[in-house]
């Protein structure tokens, strides 16, 4: 079977942790870096081995020998890698968010399915194991609280700044209205939220409660923010609830408390893989030519959840999350298919 050669763009600490995953699947190999700042690339070059580093980005997206493009770079410019990539004939794995606008995921999908190329929208967490067990245990909760809590972010990191990165709340809280989704196992309706900018210089939404209401009838909950990260509960924290049933899935996920009425409580333990089998995720996708496991609609979904939950923030409103992706699918005639 064909070795995929990839390329990545932004080799950061993201970069850098996608490129130690490659290096542990086979299948894989990388070829090329590209970088604003050359040393990242050469770094990284010496480090997992390829073909080449620069800061060329024609050269790196016009690399006729490159079959698959990481983009691993700061948030505002996921939309324009992501869609340089596709058009020039490449599969891509964009790290979350998809982008930072619902026009700018939009453009992605319509160059995705231009193309006919496959894009990963990558959200780790959809493969930490107990979030698996959960939907076993309890494939249809009637609620799902979803918690997200870190410490408090500094001033200066680009993630703050609301241009390039949007903030904890949008930049991570991707993530937890992701799984919310994953796991509630149906769309969301509509979105009402709470919160605001409290402390953050620079703008941004600083820390937020939203509730969900999906289209199986399911409701949920994301608490998302950095004022500190809870001792008891850690920083990932997630429940689940259905008719004599609940679960609880706490240190960062890796453990999960599950009771049923009339039977012992069961405890299951887990681990945050999450990056390496993304990865390998997306290699089998390339390999079987299926399609994408968490794809441009999944992405979408996730950015809107907080985008309109922002929205509400500024309304006092619920807002419509399902109907704004529909028509938006719709207007699109055709071209991004849900």
């Amino acid at each position: 079977m064909k070795t995929i050669q990839v390329g990545i763009i932004g080799c950061g600490n993201l970069g850098k942790t996608h490129a130690d995953c490659i290096a542990q699947i086979e299948g894989m190999e990388i070829r090329a870096y590209c970088d604003v700042f050359e040393q990242n690339a050469q770094k990284l070059l010496a480090q997992y081995g390829g073909d080449y580093a620069t800061t060329d980005v024609d050269r790196f997206f016009s690399d006729p020998l490159i079959d698959a493009i990481y983009v691993t770079t700061q948030h505002d410019t996921h939309a324009e890698y992501s869609i340089r990539a596709l058009e020039a004939g490449k599969h891509v794995l964009v790290e979350k968010p998809l982008a930072m606008t619902t026009e700018d995921c939009l453009r992605i999908g319509d160059a995705v399915v231009r193309s006919g190329k496959k894009l990963f929208t990558a959200f780790k967490m959809r493969y930490y194991e107990l979030l698996w067990k959960a939907k076993e245990l309890i494939p249809q909760p009637v609620m799902v609280t979803m918690q997200m809590v870190d410490n408090r972010w500094g001033d200066t990191i680009w993630a703050n700044d609301p241009v390039k990165g949007g903030g904890n709340v949008l930049s991570q809280g991707c993530h937890s209205a992701d799984i919310l989704r994953f796991v509630a196992g149906g769309d969301p309706v509509e979105v009402y939220a709470a919160g605001s900018n409290y402390y953050q210089p620079s703008g941004v939404v600083d820390n937020m409660v939203a509730v969900f209401r999906f289209d199986n009838g399911a409701a949920g909950n994301l608490v998302q923010g950095d004022a500190g990260c809870p001792p008891l509960t850690s920083k990932f924290f997630m429940q689940l609830f259905a008719e004599n049933k609940s679960i609880t899935i706490s240190d960062r996920l890796t453990t999960l408390t599950y009771k049923e009425a009339g039977k012992e409580t069961q405890v299951f333990h887990g681990t945050e893989s999450g990056f390496l089998e993304e990865n390998k995720a997306f290699l089998r996708c390339l390999q079987e030519d299926t399609p994408a496991p968490i794809d441009h609609i999944d992405g979408l979904y996730a950015t809107l959840m907080v985008l309109q939950a922002f929205e509400s923030l500024r309304s006092g409103k619920p807002e419509p999350i399902k109907a704004v992706v529909e028509q938006a699918v719709s207007a699109g005639n055709g071209k991004v298919q849900a």
